[in-house]
């Protein structure tokens, strides 16, 4: 069984998940666009594979919070303060170390990205699983098929509060964050080779060679084997506990 604590932020459901032997380290899990949380339950519990990674993170005692962040939030400023408020309310709740792991997955990565550049003093690690981190390289994909085009831009709207007319590669490389802090915390990336939607060429790799040329190496993990999730996610708990011998 799952003990859970769901709050309410805003019109969106928020989740904090509590392991029976509490290790003090929380994880925020920052889902791909439309990771729901409802009132009483979260696509974190519903989906086996993510129901089982879920439970290896209780079992070895985190804290584990997630959010609806605005369901197709695409990195967002309102999804991002959320994450702010919630952040601030799980540490006045919970008897936590302050400095928070992050897993981000597809979109959840541009939400990360904004974290690490404000609060970098605040993150243990942050693990990507198959992240995007270039809006313009999937707009200028989604281009190629009109029906996506359409509904991608939608979403933007609707996250933005933007009207179709101003919305073009430039607006989209305005929004896009980029880490500029020069305090960047342990990051570990872990993408599927034949992933399609944020491909490994398009996504990871530039911006693992990007930090490279700052002196910052980040480990990239390919695999090719089957698109299972939790195969994807399960090198986080050694990445993880790397980085809790200094509080």
């Amino acid at each position: 069984m799952v003990h859970a604590r769901f709050i309410r932020i805003e019109e969106q459901w928020n989740v904090i998940y509590l392991p029976e032997r509490p290790s003090g380290f929380a994880v925020f899990l920052l889902g791909d666009n439309a990771m729901v949380v409802e009132e009483d339950t979260s696509d974190w519990e519903q989906h086996p594979e993510r129901h089982v990674f879920l439970q290896n993170l209780l079992s070895r005692g985190y804290t584990v919070v997630a959010s609806s962040l605005y369901n197709r939030h695409w990195g967002s400023i309102k999804a991002y303060q959320l994450l702010k408020q919630l952040y601030h309310l799980v540490l006045k709740q919970e008897i936590l170390n302050k400095k928070i792991h992050l897993f981000a997955e597809g979109t959840g990565a541009l939400l990360a990205i904004q974290w690490i550049n404000e609060y970098s003093d605040r993150t243990r690690s942050c693990y990507f699983v198959n992240p995007c981190f270039s809006l313009n390289e999937f707009y200028q994909q989604e281009q190629e098929n009109k029906l996506y085009f359409k509904r991608f831009l939608k979403e933007l709207e609707q996250s933005y509060h933007k009207s179709k007319k101003e919305i073009d590669s430039k607006w989209i490389d305005s929004i896009t964050p980029e880490i500029v802090t020069k305090q960047i915390p342990p990051l570990s990336i872990h993408c599927h080779m034949l992933e399609k939607r944020y491909p490994l060429s398009k996504h990871s790799r530039p911006f693992q060679q990007k930090l490279a040329t700052q002196e910052v190496f980040v480990n990239l993990r390919i695999h090719g084997n089957d698109k299972s999730f939790y195969k994807a996610a399960q090198s986080v708990f050694p990445f993880y506990k790397k980085y809790e011998k200094y509080l």
